[in-house]
């Protein structure tokens, strides 16, 4: 089975698409828990807000919403194709307004897709992991999955050396593409050699 990696930056070249600034307003000192698989929930907003940034003109609406804070933010159609791949897995989906440039309500119809926790499916050799002093994780070169950590890996998850990465199995990689949804990037991951 093939596996990808689901971009979250989207295409940075089209200046007419949004991009959102950070966190929902109020989670500020809790928002790696979304980057990093941690359980957002308990601190998350009742009335989150999220606007787009100042830096960047783009207002055209994507399927999935390009953000530098590697948060997965997706259209509920979008949502809805994943939560469908995702049953019995653990998975936040977390509702929030999109505010737009002069912070005026522009959409109601996008999510953080909150995958929980992190997978051991990496060949940490053949990935260029580089561990510090202290034993965490500096640098993850490439994902390249180890074949005999991937048998049974699920739909979406994210991997223990690199939390803030999204990968998706082939079948939810090609129910995203059969949607036609706009703004998708999947970047295919390969296989260590190694045994």
């Amino acid at each position: 089975m093939q596996f990808f990696e689901l971009e979250t930056l989207g295409n940075l070249n089209d200046r007419e698409l949004a991009l959102t600034d950070g966190p929902p307003e109020g989670m500020e000192l809790r928002s790696y828990c979304m980057a990093r698989g941690r359980r957002a929930t308990p601190y998350y907003p009742k009335e989150a807000m999220v606007s787009l940034r100042e830096d960047h003109p783009g207002i055209k609406l994507s399927s999935l919403l390009g953000n530098t804070n590697s948060y997965l933010i997706v259209h509920k159609d979008m949502k809805e194709v994943i939560a469908e791949h995702c049953q019995g897995i653990e998975v936040e989906y977390l509702p929030f307004d999109l505010y737009d440039h002069r912070k005026r309500l522009y959409s109601r119809d996008y999510f953080f897709i909150n995958p929980i926790g992190t997978l051991d499916c990496l060949d940490p050799v053949a990935s260029g992991v580089k561990i510090g002093s202290q034993g965490g994780v500096i640098h993850v070169g490439r994902r390249v999955l180890a074949p005999k950590k991937s048998a049974n890996l699920p739909p979406l998850f994210r991997p223990k050396e690199k939390p803030a990465a999204y990968i998706v199995s082939e079948s939810l990689a090609q129910a995203l593409k059969d949607k036609g949804f706009t703004n998708v990037y999947l970047e295919p991951l390969e296989f260590s050699t190694s045994t």
